[in-house]
C-alpha cells in the first residue's frame, strides 16, 4: 500500500472513530491514538516499525506545530499576570514526581540507577495530547493559559533535571570513573540555551518580515515557511524541538499581535489532519505485548507519577496563591507523557547499548517501562484534562 493511500484510509477510519468518541463524550484524541493501535505495531500492522521510522518527520513537524501553538498562547500580558505561578508550578510538579518515583522505585528494587532514570523521565510531560484537548473544548481562562505555560516550561524541567540524574546514572554502572559536573551543565545549557536563541532568532525575524506583509495568505504561508525551517534546524543542531518553536511563537505573538493573532487562527484550521496523523503514529508505536512485561517496576512508577504530578502541581499552585480552580484542577491535567519521556528513554537505551551489560540491561529496562506506561498515560491524561476543565468551567464546547 503507497503512502498516499495509506493516509487517506487512516484519516477516513479517525474520522469515523471521533465522531463515535464525541458521542461518548470522550476527548477524540484518544480515538486517534486507539485508531493507531489498531493499525500499528500491536493490530494489523499497516504502520510497521520501518514505516514509522520513515514517518518521523511527520511527529517532528507536529511537535513543532504544538510548540508554536502554546508560544502563541503566552502573550506578554498573559505571561506577566501568570509568570511566576507558571515557574513555581512547573518546579514543583517536576522535582515532586521526580521525588516519589525515585524514592517508589528505590524502596522496591534498591537498584540506585534505575530509580534516578525512571525519577528524571517522570518529570516529562507530552503537551500535545493536552493542548489538543485544550483546542477540542475551546479551554479559555486563568486554568488553560496557566496550563500551556505548564506544559511549555516542563519541558526544559525535564531536560534539566535528566540530564543531572542520567549522568549519575553512568557513574553508577561503571560507565565512567566519577561524576562530571561540567558535561551535564554544559549539555544543558547548550540544549535549552541553543533552543531559546534558535527560536528567538527566527521569532525576531518572522515578526519583522510581517511587518512588511500586507497579504494575511502570504503571511499564513510563511508562518508554515518558518516551523519548517525552526523543526528542521532544532533536529539538525541537536536542541528542544517545542522550546524553540515556543520561543518562536512567544516572540511572534508578542511582537506582532494583531497580525499573528490570524496567522495563529489559520493553523488551528489545517492542523487538524496533522495532529491526527501524529497521535495515530504515536498509538502505532505502542505495542501490547510489553504492557504484559511491565511488572511491577512499571506499577510503581505509573501509580507515583500520577501522585507526583497532581500533588507537585498543587503545592507549587498554594504558594503561588492562584485561585482554587487553578490550584485543585491543574495537576489533573499533566498526566500525559509521550514524546519527551520516550526520546529520553530511547536515547539512554541507543547509548548504553555500548556499553557493558548492567549498563544494557538498564537501558533496555527503561525503555519497556517507558513504552507500556505510555499507553496508559495517553489514554488517562486527555480524559483527566477534559474532566479538569469542566471542572474548572472553561470550556465552551
Amino acid at each position: 500500500m503507497n503512502i498516499l493511500l495509506l493516509f487517506g484510509i487512516t484519516l477516513l477510519i479517525t474520522i469515523v472513530v471521533s465522531f463515535v468518541f464525541v458521542r461518548l463524550h470522550l476527548p477524540q484524541v484518544i480515538g486517534y491514538i486507539l485508531v493507531g493501535i489498531i493499525l500499528g505495531i500491536s493490530g494489523i500492522q499497516l504502520f510497521d516499525s520501518a514505516r514509522i521510522d520513515h514517518l518521523n518527520m511527520i511527529t517532528y513537524f507536529a511537535l513543532s506545530m504544538i510548540g508554536f501553538t502554546i508560544g502563541g498562547e503566552l502573550r506578554w500580558a498573559r505571561i506577566k499576570r501568570f509568570g511566576a505561578s507558571i515557574i513555581i508550578i512547573t518546579f514543583f510538579e517536576s522535582t515532586f514526581s521526580c521525588l516519589i518515583v525515585f524514592c517508589g522505585i528505590y524502596f522496591l528494587t534498591l537498584n540506585l540507577p534505575l530509580a534516578l532514570l525512571l525519577g528524571g523521565l517522570a518529570c516529562a510531560t507530552a503537551p500535545g495530547g493536552t493542548t489538543n484537548v485544550i483546542q477540542e473544548y475551546k479551554a479559555r481562562g486563568q486554568l488553560t493559559s496557566t496550563l500551556y505555560g505548564v506544559v511549555g516550561a516542563d519541558d526544559a524541567f525535564a531536560i534539566i533535571i535528566f540530564s543531572f540524574l542520567s549522568g549519575i546514572s553512568k557513574a553508577l554502572v561503571g560507565v565512567l570513573d566519577s561524576i562530571h559536573v561540567f558535561p551535564m551543565i554544559s549539555h544543558v545549557i547548550s540544549d535549552i540555551g541553543g533552543a531559546l536563541l534558535l527560536g528567538g532568532g527566527l521569532g525576531f525575524f518572522a515578526s519583522f518580515w510581517m511587518l512588511y506583509v500586507r497579504s494575511s495568505d502570504v503571511r499564513h504561508l510563511m508562518t508554515l515557511v518558518f516551523i519548517f525551517i525552526c523543526a528542521g534546524l532544532s533536529i539538525s543542531i541537536g536542541v528542544s524541538l517545542i522550546l524553540s518553536s515556543m520561543m518562536m511563537g512567544i516572540i511572534v505573538a508578542n511582537i506582532r499581535p494583531h497580525r499573528a493573532r490570524s496567522c495563529f487562527v489559520s493553523l488551528q484550521t489545517i492542523s487538524t489532519p496533522l495532529y491526527m496523523l501524529f497521535f495515530v503514529l504515536i498509538g502505532s508505536r505502542l505495542d501490547f505485548s510489553i504492557l504484559m512485561t511491565m511488572g511491577s517496576v512499571g506499577i510503581i512508577y505509573f501509580i507515583f507519577r500520577l501522585f507526583g504530578k497532581y500533588f507537585g502541581a498543587f503545592t507549587g499552585a498554594y504558594i503561588a496563591k492562584v485561585p482554587d480552580k487553578v490550584r485543585k484542577n491543574i495537576g489533573l491535567c499533566l498526566f500525559s507523557q509521550a514524546g519527551v519521556a520516550i526520546g529520553l528513554a530511547l536515547s539512554i537505551d541507543i547509548e548504553f547499548s555500548n556499553y557493558n551489560l548492567r549498563a544494557q540491561q538498564l537501558g533496555t529496562s527503561i525503555v519497556t517501562i517507558i513504552t507500556a506506561s505510555t499507553l496508559i498515560f495517553q489514554i488517562i491524561g486527555p480524559i483527566m484534562t477534559k474532566y479538569a476543565l469542566f471542572k474548572a468551567k472553561e470550556t465552551h464546547v
